[in-house]
């Protein structure tokens, strides 16, 4: 099919044909070329929530309605909502985050009636904080957006603020003046909640650190279970060096600029 507008492209998907419980990957291939030729961040977003109100409302049984061929309408919507959230990466413009933000689900006495299952959740994660097409970018664009997820969408912020530290420090090279991305970002988050998801990845570090001490501390039984052992000490000592390093450097911020994304 030759495409003339992104809703050709949507209209392809939702239509498609399922094998199994799954969508063909056949015409994948052509729905990229779609996406990066006709989408937009203002009709890529607006799709997104056309699709997201149909699925949710599915999941809900407010629109519980059936197909012909035995499919129903809400799960051609989640798939199509999948392969547009997917192809936000296209757009290579993180000024798009906040407004991806609101389709991470909560958890616990707050979550939804329903639940999104891990194929889409840990593709969003990844689509939102990918450094390979935002580039460094997406941690200011992130970190004035994590206070936008619901409050109850803890793990998503944590995985966010795990990750733009990993980020920052692992692209550090010796002979290079590094540049720690997620510092410059640190003004622009709230603080309070900043702060709080930093702690929450100092204590997660602390007691990895100790299960591998405590894993060393058992005399593996051959070098090479000794090396691995000692490898996840010292990876666990770096790991929780870096999130100590972020949350003294947000105690360090004067008052005035704290929180200064969000005035």
């Amino acid at each position: 099919m030759k495409y003339t507008c992104l809703q050709d492209v949507l209209d392809e998907i939702y239509s498609a044909e399922y094998v199994g419980n799954y969508l063909p990957l056949a015409d994948e291939k052509q729905w990229t070329e779609g996406f990066k030729t006709f989408g937009t961040k203002e009709n890529m977003l607006s799709a997104l929530n056309y699709y997201f109100r149909i699925w949710d409302q599915g999941e809900r049984r407010l629109n519980w309605r059936q197909e012909e061929d035995g499919c129903m309408i809400f799960e051609r919507a989640a798939w199509t909502f999948y392969y547009i959230f997917d192809s936000i990466s296209f757009l290579k413009d993180p000024s798009i985050i906040p407004e991806l933000m609101q389709y991470f689900p909560p958890e616990g006495d707050v979550r939804w009636p329903w639940t999104m299952e891990d194929l889409w959740t840990e593709m969003m994660l990844q689509i939102v904080a990918n450094y390979w097409d935002f580039g460094p970018a997406y941690m200011p664009w992130l970190m004035r957006s994590l206070h936008l997820l619901h409050p109850g969408a803890r793990w998503a912020a944590s995985y966010f603020m795990s990750k733009m530290i990993f980020d920052t420090f692992y692209r550090i090279k010796p002979d290079q003046f590094p540049e720690l991305l997620i510092l410059d970002a640190l003004p622009l988050g709230k603080g309070d909640l900043v702060l709080s998801l930093l702690e929450n990845e100092i204590l997660r570090w602390q007691e990895a650190l100790k299960r591998a001490k405590a894993r060393l501390c058992k005399t593996p039984s051959s070098e090479k279970e000794m090396k691995q052992a000692k490898n996840a000490v010292d990876s666990a000592k770096e790991s929780l060096a870096c999130a100590e390093y972020v949350r003294g450097q947000l105690l360090l911020l004067p008052q005035e600029v704290i929180s200064i994304g969000h005035r």
